[in-house]
């Protein structure tokens, strides 16, 4: 089917150590597929990603692979200085009739209005400013026993497409890793696949939601983190999964 080409801007405030920030590109580019089968809810975003992102312009090529009655595929190919930094399939799909089946349960945490804030540090991640973030439990670099941190979040000026704003939301804490180490690498990520659940339609970023982020394995330089958010009411939002490198030289 045919291609459509966009131009699209980016914010430096949107840097997150030397690139754009993973979750807003993810946010992105659902955002440039979902254009293509307006009216329908994301189901599946699946990015991967090939290079830094440092231009204050991209293009965003998407293209409708599939325009089905159950659902529908496009695919989402983000460029940079001339090379291609993203690319990025995903599924949308009315809401039907079956089975009901809970997703996680959000973990037991006091209240947003019952933690303090964290104050990031801004010439690491500098997207922080978009976002206020209540850490609950461990900290970031805080050399504790489990690699997972979780806390409460909102979001300033989220994006307009509410399933973009909870991918964006599922890379917004530092990784799983950072629970456990003291000292900061990068630790860049190489594939995201985000799954929606059915109340992320109507997720209102700008209200409070619950983090989770943590490291199910890490070895040879690499490790894999899982995410997910919740509403302040508990339902879940969506949940992800990635690869990513850890580069410590």
């Amino acid at each position: 089917m045919s291609e459509t080409i966009e131009a699209d801007a980016i914010a430096p405030s949107w840097r997150s150590w030397t690139g754009a920030h993973g979750g807003l590109l993810a946010g992105l580019v659902l955002d440039h597929a979902g254009r293509r089968v307006p009216g329908l809810a994301a189901r599946s975003l699946h990015v991967s990603y090939l290079s830094s992102v440092r231009t204050d312009t991209v293009r965003v090529a998407t293209r409708l692979v599939k325009a089905g009655r159950s659902s529908s595929t496009a695919t989402a190919e983000l460029t940079a200085e001339d090379r291609v930094a993203v690319l990025a399939t995903a599924t949308f799909g009315r809401s039907t009739t079956g089975p009901v089946l809970p997703g996680p349960p959000p973990p037991s945490a006091p209240g947003p209005d019952d933690v303090p804030g964290f104050d990031f540090p801004g010439h690491l991640v500098p997207f922080a400013e978009h976002l206020e973030v209540r850490p609950v439990g461990a900290v970031p670099l805080g050399g504790g026993e489990v690699a997972e941190l979780v806390g409460w979040a909102r979001m300033f000026d989220p994006p307009a497409r509410p399933e973009s704003a909870a991918a964006l939301l599922l890379d917004a804490l530092a990784p799983g890793l950072y629970a456990v180490r003291t000292s900061a690498v990068p630790v860049p990520t190489v594939d995201l696949a985000v799954h929606f659940a059915e109340g992320a339609p109507g997720f209102d970023a700008r209200e409070w939601s619950l983090l989770r982020i943590r490291t199910e394995h890490a070895a040879g330089g690499w490790c894999v983190d899982a995410s997910e958010v919740w509403s302040r009411g508990g339902e879940l939002i969506a949940t992800g999964r990635q690869a990513r490198r850890v580069v410590e030289d």
